[in-house]
């Protein structure tokens, strides 16, 4: 065999990374994004936002005025407060989304890149519901996107992180025991002397990090998903002359489990307008043919009694209204449902476990 046979070795082709720009031979990872210059230099001049709202601002924009502003409602002490503020000013929380103990430059993956896209697609999505829900409907990208947004709404307050938080740390209790063994058998004489000291010293923000990993699969459920574009879609609208709908920081409601015929939800999405999903055309059909005080009153009694925090209006004319009823019975959100559900479900397998361990100790005792 010549010399002009011998084949050169084939070197590897770069992989432009999507987001950056920037040639490597491997795509992308957390790590060599935080080091990329091209990345560092573009995050620098998107000013990375850490005011993130969990009341997306172009869906409580529908409730402005003539001056851009919006009437939010709260009860701080004992007295219903009102006040006109622009949508960038309420329904957030700063850092709400962020990752912990990650470079700097990726530390709000989870809101640039999750939920302001959510937000900008379920924008876009509902003017399109608005115009003609039908054809919304034949629309897969459409409808999908709603459907991610109206499941991030009973994802995304801190209240439901907070309850998914209680999930992780309640998972990390159970294998706990597991992981002290593991880690006594394999434990360093320099290393601290439990696993929980072990964790807190290496990466103390291992549990909020855990919970951001986490949250955007959650809140891009498949099997939910699938369930609420199956659903019947329609919208509402009420006379001019109508009580205008509120809306709050917990807007949507949903009555049932969704294999339930009976099941629909709803979200107002202006002040004369409602989002209906509903698995019958009955179900719809009664909705659409209730008097419109009557169908505003309900929605918006619920909208206000599930509040957490505020309620949102058009001008402060239901005062009255949101101070009888504002966060007076809040039902459990769905990862609170979850974490209870989990807790009885392993409350109860403890207990038939422990259950079993005395039956047979009695009878190796003798006992009858």
């Amino acid at each position: 065999m010549s010399d002009d046979d011998v084949m050169p070795p084939t070197r590897p082709r770069a992989v432009v990374c999507g987001f950056c720009g920037h040639p490597y031979i491997q795509p992308c990872t957390a790590e060599t994004e935080a080091v990329c210059p091209n990345m560092i230099w573009l995050r620098g001049a998107a000013q990375q936002s850490i005011r993130h709202h969990y009341v997306p601002q172009f869906y409580s924009r529908r409730w402005a005025g003539d001056d851009g502003r919006i009437c939010e409602f709260s009860r701080p002490y004992k007295k219903i407060h009102h006040q006109r503020v622009y949508p960038k000013q309420t329904g957030f929380k700063d850092r709400l989304y962020e990752k912990k103990g990650v470079p700097k430059s990726i530390a709000q993956q989870v809101e640039d890149e999750f939920m302001s896209p959510v937000d900008n697609f379920a924008a876009k999505a509902l003017d399109m519901i608005e115009a003609n829900v039908d054809k919304v409907k034949n629309d897969a990208e459409q409808t999908s996107a709603w459907s991610l947004f109206l499941i991030t709404l009973m994802t995304r307050m801190p209240e439901d992180l907070a309850a998914l938080t209680e999930i992780l740390e309640d998972d990390w209790k159970r294998d706990l025991t597991l992981l002290k063994q593991k880690y006594a058998s394999n434990r360093k004489p320099d290393d601290p002397e439990t696993i929980e000291e072990f964790i807190e010293k290496r990466d103390p923000d291992h549990m909020a990090r855990w919970v951001m990993n986490v949250a955007p699969e959650l809140m891009d459920h498949e099997g939910i998903g699938q369930a609420l574009n199956r659903m019947r879609w329609s919208v509402v609208t009420t006379p001019d002359d109508a009580p205008p709908f509120l809306s709050s920081d917990r807007p949507l409601h949903m009555s049932k489990t969704f294999s339930e015929p009976g099941c629909y939800l709803t979200l107002p999405i202006g002040p004369h307008r409602l989002f209906l999903a509903t698995n019958t055309e009955e179900v719809e059909r009664s909705f659409k043919s209730k008097p419109s005080k009557d169908l505003v009153q309900e929605v918006n009694a619920r909208v206000v009694k599930q509040a957490v925090k505020y309620v949102y209006g058009v001008d402060d004319s239901e005062r009255e209204f949101v101070d009888q009823l504002i966060s007076s019975d809040r039902p459990p959100s769905l990862l609170e449902r979850l974490r209870d559900r989990r807790r009885q479900k392993y409350a109860s397998q403890e207990g038939e476990r422990g259950s079993v361990g005395a039956s047979a100790s009695d009878q190796a005792k003798g006992t009858p």
